[in-house]
Parts: structure tokens; C-alpha cells; sequence
């Protein structure tokens, strides 16, 4: 019984550590950004199932946060936009997204980023096949389960208003994560190593405020009463309409998506080779 609590101790540090990022094992899997790129994919989607698996920690938090405010606060239609199988999948979609999962992919992954980089690797190509595994682990689950969901309750003919619908939360998520994860990336480091330089302000609040980010964004990606939901599903269509035609509204919000991302990834890239990557 004296030795408990040195047990206990032993188990917590190693639990805190067990987060820290492997320094030698990261640089060696930076070769992967220079493979063919759907080896690459396949390989980045293994190395986020790899301990210490910061990214799908991050998804499965913002999962469980999603379905906890869902019940506390449940979604209703209102407006002219009442499908609640859309409703309910964007929800998750953004929710899920509003993390440094997508915020900080490069800061979440610095070692290998960093010797990627190294190595020749462009910013869009680093960030292209990190989008792609994120839409393979979270942007086709959600998908799926739109398609399910609609020819289960309500008509297959839906099907060309749900996915188009769905998938402009992930896909606009992902163009604003890529620019946000080069204007600040924050190292990922041990817990441990981020209480014992908890004096050091200026560190910590860049640490907090690459945390807090993502969900003050959410306000731009809300799919249901943000800044996104607002354009994408009133203004932009309703300029449109006449001139494309209504059945077109669902392919509009996705082209508009899209474009979203591209300017995303453009615009993390420009800025990188105007300004470099700096890892804080």
C-alpha cells in the first residue's frame, strides 16, 4: 500500500507523456508526403490511427461535445430551410470540424510537417493530402449517414439535395482550417511539458488561443444560424436562382463551398512562400 501512490503517479505521467509527439518516428514517416499521391493519403490516414492519435482524440471530443449540446439544445427547422436530416448532419459535420483537428494540422503534426517541408514538400500538397484523409475519416462517415438517414425517412430522390448539402460544412471547414493552420500553428506538445512552462505567458496564450479558435469560427461554419448558413442558403442562392434555376440551389451552396477551399489552400500557400512556416 505505500507504493500506491508512486503507482499512481507512474500511471498518470505516463498517461500525460503518452501525447507527446515521437520526434524520430515523425521525420521517418515525412517520407510518405513524397510518395505517389494516393499511397500518400492511405499512409496519412494510417499515421492518424498511430499513437498517440491527436487528430481522431480530437474528433471523437468534438463528437461527444456535438451530441451532449444536441441534447441540451435540440435543432428544430425553421425558415425556409426545413429538412432536418440536412440539419442534423451539418450540425455534426461542423461541430465535429471546429476543433485543431482542422485549425492546426500543421502544428498538430510539426515533426514530420517540418521534415517534409524539409525535404521539398510544397504547403498545398502537405495540406491536399491531409484534407483528403480528413474527409475519408470524418467527411464520409457523415456522408453515408446523410445518404442512410434520407432513403431510410424520407426519399431517395432527396439524395441530390442532402449530399451536395451536407458536404459544404466539411468542405468549407477544411479550405478555412488550411489558411488558419499556417497564420498560427502551434506545436503539439506533452501536457506535462505545457504545465511546467505554464509561466511563460506569452507561449500559453498562443497555446490557448490556437484552442479557443476553432470554436469562435464555428460561428462562420454554423450551418444554422452563422455567417455560412445565412449566405449559403439565402443570399447566394437567391441571387442565383433566377438566372441557374431552383433545383440548382444544392449544387450552388457546393460549388460555393468549393471555392471556399480553394482559396483556402491558395492562400495558406502563398503564404508560406511569402513568409515561411513558423512553428510556435
Amino acid at each position: 500500500m505505500t507504493n500506491f501512490p508512486r503507482t499512481v503517479s507512474a500511471l498518470s505521467r505516463s498517461m500525460v507523456r503518452a501525447g507527446a509527439p515521437r520526434p524520430f518516428t515523425a521525420r521517418r514517416a515525412a517520407r510518405d508526403f513524397q510518395r505517389p499521391f494516393p499511397a500518400a493519403v492511405v499512409a496519412e490516414i494510417r499515421w492518424m490511427f498511430t499513437p498517440p492519435r491527436t487528430c481522431l482524440w480530437g474528433v471523437l471530443t468534438n463528437l461527444i461535445l456535438a451530441a451532449v449540446w444536441l441534447i441540451v439544445q435540440p435543432l428544430t427547422p425553421h425558415g425556409h430551410h426545413n429538412d432536418l436530416i440536412v440539419l442534423v448532419d451539418t450540425y455534426f459535420a461542423s461541430f465535429v470540424l471546429a476543433d485543431v483537428t482542422t485549425t492546426n494540422m500543421l502544428g498538430a503534426d510539426h515533426f514530420r510537417v517540418l521534415a517534409g517541408v524539409s525535404a521539398g514538400t510544397p504547403i498545398w500538397r502537405l495540406l491536399l493530402i491531409k484534407n483528403l484523409a480528413l474527409l475519408v475519416i470524418v467527411g464520409v462517415p457523415t456522408l453515408l449517414a446523410a445518404v442512410a438517414f434520407t432513403v431510410v425517412l424520407d426519399h431517395p430522390s432527396r439524395l441530390a439535395r442532402t449530399v451536395p448539402n451536407v458536404a459544404v460544412p466539411i468542405i468549407s471547414w477544411l479550405g478555412i482550417g488550411n489558411l488558419v493552420s499556417v497564420l498560427l500553428p502551434v506545436a503539439s506538445l506533452p501536457l506535462l511539458r505545457r504545465w511546467r512552462r505554464r509561466r511563460d505567458g506569452g507561449r500559453l496564450g498562443v497555446w490557448v488561443t490556437a484552442l479557443a479558435l476553432p470554436y469562435a469560427l464555428y460561428y462562420v461554419a454554423d450551418p444554422i444560424g452563422g455567417v455560412e448558413h445565412r449566405v449559403f442558403w439565402d443570399d447566394l442562392p437567391a441571387a442565383i436562382g433566377p438566372v441557374l434555376g431552383r433545383d440548382t440551389k444544392s449544387f450552388v451552396h457546393l460549388a460555393i463551398a468549393a471555392t471556399v477551399w480553394v482559396i483556402g489552400i491558395v492562400a495558406a500557400d502563398l503564404w508560406v512562400r511569402k513568409r515561411g512556416l513558423r512553428i510556435r
